[in-house]
């Protein structure tokens, strides 16, 4: 979505606006079909359902995630993935299944940089669960998640032919530079101030 202003040229749409502290907290959404989703920050204990989501992605899903293909899940990983400290923040979304148990349908992290002044992200979403807005949400929280933690920037590094993660960037104001090593490869960042 982009607000048009009156010169012709358009703009991001703007962040939606959050309580700071409610992103720590279960928040429920509805997405653009109709599904609804519960995103929390990722717990220890959700190391079993982000291994199922990872292992379920498509070859193309996983390879625009990890930037090529991952088979399964290593325990170093898992323990990454679902670290929430001071250098890390993560996001779960869950839904429930037919079975009543719960289902991680996409995860969002960022990382610090050794300066600590930025971080790196990542989002992926399963991919029944794709253009639903469900990646928008989480990006969102990871970007309010750095705000609050008083970081300068937030980027991601990605596979220049990942067009959704590129609409979806541009969208909440990231902007997009090529990796003059490497043409395959774009960097995302926004300036958090």
């Amino acid at each position: 979505m982009t607000v048009s202003k009156s010169n012709g040229h358009s703009q991001p749409a703007p962040l939606k606006q959050v309580e700071p502290e409610s992103i720590w907290n279960e928040n429920h959404y509805t997405l653009s079909d109709g599904r609804e989703v519960l995103i929390r920050p990722v717990r220890a204990s959700d190391g079993e359902l982000e291994r199922e989501l990872i292992e379920h992605l498509s070859a193309d899903s996983s390879r625009m995630r990890f930037l090529g293909g991952i088979g399964q899940v290593s325990r170093q990983l898992l323990q990454i993935l679902s670290d929430n400290d001071a250098q890390h923040e993560a996001f779960i979304a869950l839904t429930t299944a037919p079975d009543g148990t719960q289902q991680a349908v996409g995860v969002a992290n960022f990382a610090c940089d050794p300066d600590g002044s930025r971080c790196e992200c990542a989002v992926v979403v399963a991919d029944d669960w794709q253009r639903s807005g469900l990646g928008k949400y989480l990006l969102q929280d990871l970007v309010e998640a750095a705000k609050l933690d008083g970081l300068d920037e937030i980027y991601s590094v990605d596979s220049a032919s990942n067009s959704a993660i590129d609409h979806l960037a541009r969208e909440l104001g990231f902007t997009c530079k090529s990796d003059p090593r490497d043409y395959t490869m774009v960097r995302y960042s926004l300036n958090l101030h």
